[in-house]
């Protein structure tokens, strides 16, 4: 009997041993100084390869509003980092996966997506990262984030993946550019479905690629949970940017300055989304 005793107990401490050698998946703090804006963030170099050959698919995770703060510590709290991370890692995609904590009295709008995007160029123009597979993911106020940031920025990202949150201040126009993967859960008290749902049926007018998910009996906080599913995470994944430079950009006195775009009849649009005939720097292009 007590020959069986401890071979139980060697048992059940070889596989809390293995979970946690599985687990570990190392995110260092960081911090961005952006102008007067200082963002702290965690990164993470997943599947790295020792020769450099092969770039890192660039990843981001926009958090919820209640790890918001200073520490560096809370937003790494919430599930979603988990299970993309484990994906990233059990699928052997080399990457750097970026978490990066929004103050206690900002959000993920306006400037703060600003300072967003210029840590994800820090990483682009030095080189260090695929361009071609930038992917942004968020849930709740950062899933609000990740349709606002793809919004403000398109042709930036390979694909996103926003989860219980509003697309009230999103262009449906710059979303169409970028395929997107959003999922809403039918008891969430927060955010309106329909609303979601209205804005989706614009982007499908202008030619988007999307994939919508409602969930039967998920509240707010089961989406932001459990939506992070493998076969969704394949679908994001799946995607490559095969364009150019996610900002297109004009030189005027030396400094470099965001491009106008018009159409042949005068009105002015927010970027070359459509195929078509464009003048750029006198000269004509086919896109």
């Amino acid at each position: 009997m007590m020959k069986k005793f401890f071979t139980i107990i060697f048992l059940l401490c070889a596989s809390v041993a293995m979970s946690a050698a599985d687990g570990d998946i190392y995110f260092s703090k960081e911090t961005f100084r952006s102008g007067t804006t200082t963002l702290p963030y965690r990164r993470a170099m997943i599947n790295g390869d020792p020769t450099g050959v092969i770039k890192p698919a660039l990843v981001i995770y926009l958090h919820g509003g209640s790890s918001k703060g200073d520490d560096n510590v809370k937003q790494m709290q919430e599930p979603g980092i988990d299970s993309i991370s484990n994906y990233i890692e059990s699928h052997g995609i080399p990457a750097i996966f970026l978490v990066p904590q929004c103050p206690a009295t900002g959000s993920w709008g306006g400037q703060m997506l600003e300072v967003v995007k210029a840590l994800l160029e820090s990483y682009i123009d030095d080189g260090v990262v695929d361009e071609n597979k930038v992917y942004a993911f968020g849930g709740s106020m950062g899933g609000t984030g990740t349709w606002t940031l793809t919004s403000m920025y398109p042709e930036l990202f390979a694909a996103v993946m926003p989860v219980a949150g509003s697309t009230n201040k999103s262009n449906a126009e710059a979303i169409a550019h970028t395929p997107v993967y959003t999922v809403m859960g039918l008891a969430d008290n927060l955010m309106k479905i329909d609303d979601v749902r209205t804005f989706l049926d614009e982007v499908l007018r202008l030619g988007g690629e999307f994939r919508f998910d409602t969930e039967e009996g998920w509240s707010h906080e089961m989406t932001c949970i459990q939506s992070y599913t493998t076969q969704r995470l394949d679908w994001v994944f799946s995607h490559v940017r095969n364009g150019e430079s996610s900002v297109s950009s004009v030189v005027q006195n030396d400094k470099v300055a965001e491009a106008v775009w018009y159409t042949i009849d005068g009105r002015r649009i927010s970027s070359s989304y459509n195929k078509g005939l464009y003048i750029i720097r006198g000269k004509k292009v086919l896109k």
